[in-house]
């Protein structure tokens, strides 16, 4: 989600607080939003891969929900090639 989304602070602050993310998901996307791989994300959260990328997974479709609640706040998300390559290192 990081290059799928232009991310400001007060994006990514919308977005989190309209979602109602817990402390976990906020890091994930604190992260994400920074550029770090779901490699360096569970070596830093001290959990598995599969865990960051479930993450991952449901903030795309929480980002969705909202996103279409909110179409004039956050912007539609668009595929990426560095996004890719982030979800598969």
């Amino acid at each position: 989600m990081a290059h799928q989304v232009k991310w400001s602070k007060a994006v990514l602050e919308f977005f989190i607080e309209e979602a109602l993310l817990n402390p976990f998901e906020q890091e994930i996307m604190r992260t994400r939003v920074d550029g770090m791989t779901v490699t360096e994300q569970a070596q830093r959260l001290c959990c598995s891969k599969s865990k960051v990328e479930k993450t991952i997974a449901l903030l795309k479709k929480k980002y969705d929900n909202v996103q279409k609640i909110f179409p004039d706040k956050l912007p539609v998300r668009q595929t990426s090639a560095k996004e890719v390559y982030m979800d598969t290192h």
